[in-house]
């Protein structure tokens, strides 16, 4: 009752923002890009993909961008798109998807399941900036699912944007083929902004073909500079087979089989997005979101002559509340974010087993969680910033058998998450930061309980919480810049899929911690270099594991690349990324070796001819066999070794055509 009553006060605050201003309280024409965001990460590792880049970058997808980061790895299982995607982030490895939060304009795209975030729904071209915002500290600013990191992807402020017809024709290696169009019109106080897209992709393996379609609209109306009111309208329907894994013997000999040869899925979301936001006075500004979603599922899956099927209904209602209020106060200056997160889910499973034994499960997730951000510093001495926030967690889930009527679960949990942040101007663009926190995170629908089952199995998953720390040093120069960050994590509970149960579970307790430098610098005018690397142990610390290392970690990973601007209209890139041998999944006793590690190269280039931009790349230029996600068969099957195989060579050429 309470959750219905606090949604009421969102809803009701949403439409009784004050519409109008007189002319006294007009406000001043300002920039902010977007308005809507608060950026709050003082003391964080946090590091940012500019415009741009993301322009010079468009023919990459989103997740490509963003593995290029310290510390970052991106795990795709489908050549040249976001889709089945999972960003891993220091240390966390197979419990990526639940651990790294996924948001546009700080409004989460991440749901409230185990499935991870599908990117491939945003289109690059309407992005105009993208945080990636590192460690425990993510989990005050944005909430559950960010106790590992986050990102934020950040659109382009409809106050800037200008009349535009762009349209997008690419080919890739395996017969790929992707076509898209965005329009961007103004017409008076109003912006319409509307994407459509269109991808095919047969796959590099067997069973492995890939089709997309996407179309969003935004209609946004603007009062003035600072008050806007939106609505967001998104479609997106995806059919993927799946080929699975094979055995280490079939990568080297026949690296396309699939063994799952009829095996496929199928994902449509619709959803509708309402939000304002309103500077109430000279120094308060107020933003609302509500967005409404709904996502259908189906997997269907041959097993001895049997197909097992799945569908699954997810709906899902977010709301977000935040007041922003910047005052003096004895010599110090505050920016205040005092706010709310509301995430309802339904969720429902039906379907039928390897025995032909139908299923049909519901559930109930809902999550609130208020919270406020204190960023201050002292006027007399303006080298010192620092931050503080909280955030408190109340957490409820019912689940139940529908087909037998019966209750299978019925709980209420709380926790909370704070952090405390600090960054110390020593002058010369150089400058000191640190952060400790406490984050959160709660057990998803689905992993409480299989709902994906005839007869599910209650387990009772604590909720897992970890203790950050964080100590750095950077220089922001205009011509070189660079950054050491050393961290570390305490996990408890920590909520982990155990691989010979195939259930999820609190594991024993485990650490992450490790070491990113960033290097950066112009040698010329025309002429860029970026490089980063990182150092990660993540191990588990006490238990039956005590001392193995986290699945899906590498302890060594680097990128490095140089961007080249030929002339006004042609720039090229050249890019290096190493990433070092991991343990397997599924193999608490260190049976198996662990993965190889692999190096990559990819060349880039675009060329403009007035409204018109051809580009082209070769990725994976000396034709590297490489393969991911190692994981140890049963012992029924000999504990084999089975991996997912990664194409060697790919070439992409692009045509886009702005008016």
């Amino acid at each position: 009752m309470r959750f219905i009553l606090i949604l009421t006060l969102l809803i009701f605050s949403f439409f009784c923002v004050k519409f109008t201003f007189s002319e006294e309280s007009t406000p001043v024409r300002i920039t902010i890009y977007p308005t809507i965001i608060n950026k709050n990460a003082t003391g964080s590792s946090v590091s940012v993909i500019d415009y741009d880049t993301i322009k010079k970058s468009s023919y990459k997808t989103i997740g490509d961008l963003i593995s290029k980061f310290s510390g970052v790895n991106f795990d795709n299982y489908y050549y040249g798109t976001d889709a089945k995607t999972s960003v891993r982030m220091r240390g966390f490895g197979e419990q990526a998807s639940r651990n790294i939060l996924i948001l546009v304009n700080g409004v989460r795209i991440t749901d409230m399941t185990m499935a991870g975030a599908n990117l491939s729904r945003i289109n690059i071209d309407d992005v105009y900036q993208i945080e990636v915002i590192k460690g425990g500290s993510a989990s005050t600013l944005f909430g559950d699912g960010a106790s590992g990191g986050a990102v934020n992807i950040i659109t382009k402020n409809p106050n800037f944007v200008k009349d535009e017809f762009k349209f997008k024709s690419s080919v890739k290696s395996f017969n790929s083929k992707n076509n898209n169009f965005s329009i961007v019109k103004k017409i008076d106080d109003f912006v319409i902004q509307s994407f459509a897209s269109k991808e095919k992709n047969k796959g590099y393996r067997e069973n492995s073909n890939f089709e997309s379609d996407v179309f969003n609209l935004d209609l946004t109306y603007l009062k003035d500079t600072i008050n806007r009111y939106f609505t967001k309208i998104q479609y997106s329907e995806q059919i993927t087979e799946i080929p699975g894994n094979v055995t280490l013997d079939d990568f080297y000999t026949r690296p396309r089989y699939s063994r799952t040869p009829e095996d496929f899925g199928t994902e449509k979301v619709n959803s509708i997005s309402f939000g304002a936001q309103n500077l109430l006075s000279v120094d308060v500004k107020l933003s609302n979101v509500i967005k409404f979603e709904d996502k259908d599922q189906t997997t269907s899956a041959l097993s001895g002559n049997r197909y097992i099927l799945a569908k699954t209904n997810l709906e899902t209602i977010t709301a977000t509340s935040k007041l922003t209020k910047n005052f003096n106060f004895k010599n110090t200056n505050f920016v205040t974010d005092f706010g709310v997160d509301f995430i309802n889910s339904d969720y429902r499973a039906i379907g039928n087993d390897w025995f032909q034994t139908k299923y049909h499960n519901i559930a109930n997730q809902k999550i609130l969680e208020p919270f406020g951000i204190i960023k201050f510093n002292n006027l007399s001495n303006d080298k010192l910033d620092y931050e503080l926030g909280f955030r408190y967690h109340f957490y409820e889930l019912d689940a139940d058998n529908y087909k037998t009527q019966t209750s299978l679960t019925s709980n209420y949990k709380e926790n909370y998450a704070w952090s405390l942040g600090f960054k110390y101007d020593l002058g010369y663009d150089n400058n000191f930061f640190g952060h400790v926190s406490r984050a959160y995170r709660s057990p998803r629908l689905d992993e409480v309980i299989s709902l994906v089952n005839p007869s599910p199995t209650l387990r009772d998953i604590k909720h897992q919480y970890s203790n950050d720390i964080e100590l750095g040093f950077q220089n922001v120069g205009k011509d070189k810049q660079y950054k050491l960050s050393l961290f570390k994590s305490l996990l408890r509970n920590q909520i982990y899929l155990n691989q010979t149960t195939f259930i999820n579970e609190n594991f024993d307790p485990s650490t992450h911690q490790g070491v990113e430098i960033e290097y950066g610098q112009s040698v010329s005018n025309k002429i860029k270099f970026k490089s980063n690397a990182s150092y990660i142990k993540s191990y588990f610390t006490a238990g039956s594991e005590k001392g193995n290392e986290t699945s899906y970690v590498p302890k060594h990973s680097a990128n490095a690349s140089i961007n080249y601007d030929i002339d006004n209209y042609t720039y090229t890139a050249l890019e290096y990324k190493y990433v070092g041998r991991q343990r397997a999944g599924n193999d608490p006793t260190y049976i198996l070796s662990k993965s190889k590690s692999y190096q990559l190269m990819d060349l880039n280039i675009t060329h403009k001819l007035k409204n018109f931009k051809i580009k082209g790349s070769i990725n994976n230029i000396f034709n590297k066999k490489y393969y991911t996600n190692l994981i140890k068969g049963s012992s029924w099957s000999g504990n084999k070794p089975y991996v997912y195989p990664q194409p060697g060579r790919t070439f992409f050429v692009g045509l886009e055509a702005t008016f």
